[in-house]
C-alpha cells in the first residue's frame, strides 16, 4: 500500500485532471442553460444528526460572513478577493455533525472531489462562497457555491495542505465523514447488510475515478451490477440501457445518461465497488464511496472515458428501453 501511494499521480497530474473535469462541466452548462442560481441547492448529509437540503435562497440567508483573501484559482489577480458566504464550521455545527466524523467530503457538479480535515474547518474560516466583491461568483469562477480557502490568513503549514486543487468550484454537496451504502435499484432499496448477501466479486485494476487513487492496480470488492439488478427483479430489454446515478449533478444529465449497455453487462461486467485494498477498507466518501462503480477491461468504448464510466458515490439504477 505505501508503495501504491508514493505511485500516485504527480499535482500536475491532478491539476490537468481538475481542468479537463472543469471544461467538461462548462461544455455541459452551455450545453443545457438555465437559471443556475435558481436550480441549486446545497445539501448536507453524511454523519450528521440533521440532513438536509439548502435552497440557493436559504444559503443566501446563512451567507454572513465575509473572508477576504487571494484566489489562487485566479493567479493573475495580484489583489485579495472579498468573499461571502457560510462558514464551513457553521454549517458543522447546525447540521449536528457526529464527532467520530473526521473528513468533510465536498463534492462538485461535475464529480470533483475536495476533502478537508474537520479538525482544520473548525480551526480555520473555510468559506462556501456566494459572491466574490460584491457579485455573485458565475460558473466559469466557481460558482454558484464556490469552496475557498483562507489563505492569507492561515499558517504555512495550512496553505501548503490546502493547495489549489482543494478549491471546489460549483459545490453541490457537503459530505460530513461516509454515508452508509444506501442503494435505490428500480423502486427496490439495498442497504449494506442488504448488499452483502450478494454474491461478492472483485477486480484487480488501475481504478478509473480521478481523485486520490494510486496509479497502481489496486484490488476492488463489491457486487456485479447485473447481480444486483438480478435481486431487484429488474427487467433487462435488448439493446436497453442501465443508467447509473451517483450524487453529482453531472450523473443525472438526461441528455447523456452514464452506465452501460444491456447487451455489454456480461462481456464488460461493471462491479459496484464498497471496499478496497488486500484487507477489504470500506471505501470512503473521499474516495467516492462508500458504492462506487467500476469497469472490468472491455474495449475503447469503455476504457476510454473512465471518468465517465468510472461512477462516484453511486445512488440509484434504472434500466430503460432502447
Amino acid at each position: 500500500m505505501l508503495l501504491a501511494c508514493d505511485r500516485g499521480p504527480s499535482d500536475a497530474e491532478l491539476d490537468r485532471m481538475h481542468e479537463e473535469a472543469l471544461a467538461a462541466n462548462r461544455e455541459a452548462i452551455a450545453a443545457h442553460p438555465l437559471d443556475y442560481e435558481a436550480n441549486f441547492s446545497l445539501s448536507i448529509s453524511g454523519q450528521v444528526g440533521k440532513p438536509a437540503t439548502l435552497s440557493h435562497d436559504e444559503l443566501v440567508k446563512l451567507a454572513t460572513t465575509t473572508v477576504t483573501t487571494h484566489n489562487i484559482q485566479d493567479p493573475e489577480r495580484t489583489t485579495p478577493t472579498e468573499f461571502r458566504g457560510v462558514l464551513v464550521r457553521d454549517l458543522v455545527d447546525r447540521f449536528q455533525a457526529s464527532p467520530a466524523a473526521t473528513e468533510i467530503t465536498f463534492v462538485c457538479a461535475d464529480a470533483f472531489r475536495a476533502t478537508v480535515d474537520v479538525a482544520d474547518v473548525r480551526a480555520n474560516r473555510m468559506l462556501l462562497a456566494i459572491e466574490a466583491d460584491g457579485s455573485p461568483i458565475a460558473p466559469d469562477d466557481g460558482g454558484p457555491v464556490f469552496l475557498i480557502h483562507p489563505v492569507d490568513e492561515a499558517s504555512p503549514a495550512y496553505r501548503a495542505k490546502y493547495t489549489d486543487r482543494f478549491w471546489g468550484f460549483y459545490v453541490t454537496d457537503m459530505v460530513v465523514g461516509t454515508e452508509e451504502p444506501h442503494l435505490t435499484v428500480g423502486g427496490k432499496t439495498f442497504d449494506r447488510d442488504a448488499l452483502a448477501q450478494l454474491r461478492e466479486s472483485s477486480l484487480d485494476v488501475v481504478a478509473g475515478w480521478k481523485v486520490d487513487w494510486p496509479a497502481s492496480p489496486v484490488k476492488l470488492r463489491g457486487v456485479r451490477l447485473a447481480d444486483v439488478l438480478a435481486a431487484a427483479g429488474v427487467a433487462l430489454p435488448p439493446h436497453g440501457h442501465v443508467i447509473v446515478r451517483g450524487k453529482a449533478p453531472i450523473h443525472h444529465d438526461k441528455a447523456k445518461p452514464a452506465g452501460i449497455d444491456v447487451d455489454d453487462l456480461d462481456r464488460c461486467p461493471p462491479l459496484l465497488a464498497l471496499a478496497y485494498g488486500e484487507d477489504g477498507k470500506p471505501i470512503p466518501a473521499r474516495l467516492g464511496g462508500p458504492i462506487a462503480m467500476a469497469m472490468a477491461p472491455c474495449d475503447a468504448r469503455y476504457d476510454g472515458a473512465p471518468d465517465f464510466h468510472w461512477i462516484t458515490m453511486v445512488e440509484s439504477i434504472d434500466v430503460v428501453p432502447p
